[in-house]
Order: C-alpha cells, then structure tokens, then sequence
C-alpha cells in the first residue's frame, strides 16, 4: 500500500479527527521518548503484554493501520502518559479541536472534557455576569442567559455519568467547583494567547476577583464546620483567649510516653 500522510486522509478511507490525532500523537510521543518504532514495539511487548510489529507502529503513524483501545492503552502505558495524551491535542488553547466530523471545540475545552470537567461545550461559565448592567443589548443578554441555563443542564447531565461516584462526591461539592473555575480563569490570564482581546481578559479577571470572593465564602464556612479551637472557646474575651492559647501551646510541647521519643 501506498504510503498515506495522516493530515491527507481521504474522506473514504474512514478516519475520522480522532483518528488522525491519535496517529499525529503517537509519532509526536514516540519521537520525545527517544524511540524507534522497533524499541517501541520491543517495549508495548515486555511492559505491556501487547504486541504490535514496528511496521505496524509506521503504518498507524502513516495512516495505514487504526488504533483499537487495547493499542491505545498499551501506546500510553509504555510512554508513561494518559490515553487521553493520544486522543487529545497536543495545545490547550483556542484552536480548533475536531473531536468528530459534526463536533469542534477549542482544544481546551476539548482537554476540560476529557478530564472530567465539563461537557464538550464552548461556554464559560460565569460569562453572563459581564453582561449585567447598563448599555447591554437585552438582545444579546437574553441569548446568553438561555446558553447559560442550557449549559448548566449538560454540566448536570455530564457530572452525572462522567465520574465514578468517589469522584463525583468532590467534582459536586459547591467550593471544588468554584475552586476550580477560578484556576481556569487564572490559567487564561496568567497565559494569555497572542493577540488575546484586553477586554476579554480584563471581563475574566473580574469574573476571577468575583470567585476568589465566593470562593473565600465557602473557605470560612468549612472553617467554622472544622475547626475545634473556635468552637471550644465560644463567647471567650480577648484576654482568656490568649491565656487558653498559651495553655494549650505549652501542653502540645510537650511529648507523650506513648510516642516516639517519649519516656
């Protein structure tokens, strides 16, 4: 068979976007691991049980051979990476990712979906905050508040399979999801593309500062769930309040029989 490039593949040979990035990515991964596809194939043999010929691994680089999941697993087992490294773009940014022939998103929302993060939908969450107030078309507010409500329906739907439950039980909690929106936020001010719109970055900074806010919110309230020395001097003045301090430091000083070091 003719050799194929992987950006060149004709419409009928059935590769889909994912496809082509799998193969783009497993020739970018084997080339910064140093390995030539016969070491690589020695290595998905001995570390992981899988066994694919080195004319296999250039036919799947070329185009020529497609990747089931037991290759997928074995390629990110041997490269030290997630599998998610060879199905997703190599950038997180606001370039294109055609995850199928109907679906493109930006490559960071397509790296938030994979991880478990949000659904593949281009929306920031937050972003009818900066819509709020005089001199915006109702028009355009309006519209954003329908995309809102319609993208808090897929998180919900998303949340609700995408995770086993040990991990939806911490995705769900109220201050991991602010926590976590606010370091996207961050992570797009403190890396901002070139070229980036300034009245873009300068609206998510303040929806950045209006997280930090709730964020901190949130904080004092777990405080005050967790925390035994506000709740054992409740109503105590200043003054025996420190006393009680001085007491309580000058007895964690000292060491108990029953632990190491202790007589």
């Amino acid at each position: 068979m003719t050799a194929i490039e992987t950006d060149e593949l004709p419409e009928d040979a059935g590769w889909g976007p994912t496809s082509r990035q799998v193969a783009r990515n497993l020739k970018r991964l084997r080339k910064a691991r140093g390995m030539s596809t016969t070491r690589l194939s020695a290595a998905l043999r001995d570390d992981a049980g899988h066994a694919i010929p080195a004319t296999g691994i250039t036919r799947i680089e070329k185009g020529q051979r497609r990747v089931d999941t037991d290759d997928l697993v074995a390629f990110a087992l041997v490269f030290n990476v997630s599998p998610l490294t060879l199905l997703l773009p190599a950038t997180a940014s606001e370039a294109p990712a055609p995850l199928t022939d109907k679906r493109t998103v930006t490559s960071s929302t397509a790296w938030y979906w994979g991880v478990g993060r949000r659904p593949a939908v281009d929306w920031e969450p937050g972003a009818i905050a900066d819509l709020a107030g005089p001199g915006v078309d109702p028009a355009i507010a309006s519209e954003a508040y329908e995309r809102e409500e319609e993208y808090v329906r897929q998180q919900a739907a998303y949340t609700a399979l995408a995770l086993p439950p040990e991990l939806r039980r911490v995705t769900d909690n109220h201050a991991v999801r602010i926590a976590r929106q606010l370091l996207e936020l961050v992570e797009d001010l403190a890396t901002p593309e070139p070229g980036v719109d300034r009245e873009g970055q300068a609206a998510r900074a303040r929806t950045a500062r209006r997280r930090y806010e709730s964020l901190g919110i949130e904080l004092d309230e777990l405080q005050e769930r967790f925390d035994r020395r506000q709740a054992l001097h409740p109503g105590l003045g200043f003054e025996q309040f420190r006393d009680r301090l001085a007491v309580e430091g000058s007895a964690g000083e000292q060491t108990s029989e029953d632990e190491p070091g202790g007589k």
